[in-house]
């Protein structure tokens, strides 16, 4: 029986070179990404008497989620992260001046197709964008790999999605997983490795599959993986030139317990909003147009890619957002934000009206730059709209892509960007 994605990359990982799904194996881990997380990990390493990471090359510490720190709290986890970095002669450290671990990691040449990744983060699942099998792991198994350089994983099963067709004008990735997530439902995918292929796949930029693959978690899957195409050998060649790396394809009798199609030819996609609160209540935008909002947010390690803004830029060019509604744009990564002002996008942006923010996760976890009072409604780029998330329980977040974002910013209210 043929191998998929999952099974090939944690077999490669093993002693015995083998996996297959159900299995429970010990995998060398290629590279592991901690954020604020790591004061919750040192504590571990602490009781288990570990003097020295496993290696210094291959942990990335990142300072993003209160970044600068917005309360003493999160001072003192930059603090301790500082300090630990020094410690263990850490190699790869982003501060609050960097971005979103989920854009620096790739935009620093740490990723590569074959890979396994784990991070301190649910949302690690975005590096299947790059053919790597990548997860969020909590702080136990974390604080293990920063000792041993690996753990134990169950290999998971998959399921496999075939997209034909062809994407729409101002409809965007986001729309596409979050239908798909939408009938999936958020716990579909439980423990399971979601491959996305097809013409529709292989054409996305880098930045739209990280998009599908950072929101297969809200499906409950383990990774979401993709093959190589075209703009990822760009990346590759462009942010990791001197890595040595392969591709991977999963075998032509792997075995799934479900195959999907979707057709864009015989269903066109229509931009999707998820209502609150929860990522799976994805709706045609038509059903919910017309919501009033106060804020209208495009930020996250989900949308926040200088495609995203330029598309949101191109929308506002020449307008004037809703004065009665606040349009926060947060790019992914200071890469992001240099390479809008030098593009123009910045300055279009803040001529319509939009605040621009550093580079932070910031208003997409309540932690700053954004964060909802009581009552409040806000459109996001974001990845999750549980109750509470962005500020105030008594708020209410809507999820959409950064075209109805910004389509919804200069109208006040929920709108389809296909007719702004």
């Amino acid at each position: 029986m043929g191998k998929t994605l999952a099974e090939k990359i944690l077999g490669n990982h093993t002693e015995e070179g083998e996996a297959s799904a159900g299995d429970i194996v010990v995998a060398k881990v290629d590279f592991l990404m901690v954020n604020e997380a790591l004061t919750r990990i040192i504590p571990i390493l602490e009781d288990m008497g570990v003097e020295k990471v496993w290696d210094p090359d291959r942990i990335l510490v990142v300072n993003d989620h209160w970044a600068p720190a917005s309360d003493t709290r999160s001072a003192e986890m930059h603090i301790k992260s500082r300090r630990f970095v020094k410690d263990h002669g850490i190699t790869h450290f982003c501060d609050i001046n960097c971005g979103i671990a989920h854009q620096v990691l790739p935009e620093m040449g740490l990723v590569k197709p074959g890979d396994l990744i784990v991070g301190s983060d649910s949302h690690t699942t975005t590096y299947g964008a790059f053919n790597s099998f990548s997860t969020g792991l909590a702080s136990t198994d974390c604080a293990l790999i920063a000792a041993t350089g690996e753990n134990w994983f169950r290999v998971p099963h998959s399921i496999r999605i075939d997209v034909q067709g062809k994407m729409p004008d101002m409809v965007m990735s986001k729309d596409l997983i979050l239908k798909i997530i939408g009938d999936l439902g958020s716990d579909g995918a439980n423990y399971q490795s979601i491959e996305i292929h097809g013409p529709v796949i292989d054409s996305m930029s880098v930045g739209s599959r990280m998009t599908m693959c950072n929101m297969g978690v809200e499906a409950g899957a383990k990774c979401t993986l993709m093959t190589v195409n075209g703009p990822l050998r760009k990346w590759m060649k462009s942010h990791a030139s001197h890595t040595k790396w392969s591709p991977l394809e999963p075998d032509p009798d792997a075995e799934y317990v479900d195959r999907i199609a979707i057709d864009l030819e015989k269903n066109p996609l229509e931009p999707i909003v998820a209502t609150p609160h929860s990522p799976n209540n994805g709706k045609p935008v038509l059903e919910v147009e017309g919501t009033r909002i106060d804020q209208a947010f495009i930020g996250s390690c989900t949308n926040a890619r200088l495609e995203d803004l330029a598309t949101a830029a191109r929308i506002v060019r020449g307008k004037k957002v809703h004065p009665d509604t606040r349009f926060i744009i947060t790019p992914a990564s200071t890469e992001v934000y240099m390479d809008a002002v030098k593009t123009g996008v910045v300055e279009t942006l803040v001529k319509a009206g939009g605040v621009v923010t550093n580079s932070t996760c910031g208003a997409c976890i309540g932690g700053g730059l954004g964060v909802l009072g009581p009552n409040e409604v806000c459109v996001s780029s974001t990845n999750r709209n549980f109750k509470g998330r962005m500020g105030h329980p008594d708020s209410m977040v809507y999820l959409a892509s950064p075209a109805t974002v910004a389509a919804s910013a200069l109208r006040g209210e929920i709108s389809d960007p296909r007719s702004v």
